[in-house]
């Protein structure tokens, strides 16, 4: 389940999960960030990985638009991660 972080009116929502188990990750727990943007033919999408920011994957953002996502994401990332944690059926 993803749960609503931000909007942007017409422009950018970014959603987040539950916290999610992982031994991969440091702390052995990820959260997934997903980016939506409207188009003319549908969405954009892009979903990256809290800690380590890494792309799961990106759907039609542009160069500059992903590097922007980053940017979002990076910045936004402590808080997301706290949020993420008050969520019920943590996995």
């Amino acid at each position: 389940m993803l749960y609503p972080y931000a909007e942007f009116p017409g422009e950018l929502s970014i959603t987040y999960s539950q916290v999610i188990k992982d031994p991969n990750f440091k702390d052995g727990e990820k959260v997934l960030v997903h980016f939506e943007k409207p188009t003319d033919y549908g969405f954009k999408e892009a979903r990256y990985t809290i800690p380590g920011f890494k792309e799961v994957y990106n759907y039609d953002f542009t160069p500059s638009e992903t590097k922007n996502n980053l940017e979002i994401l990076k910045r936004n990332a402590p808080l997301i991660m706290e949020c993420a944690r008050g969520e019920k059926g943590n996995a």
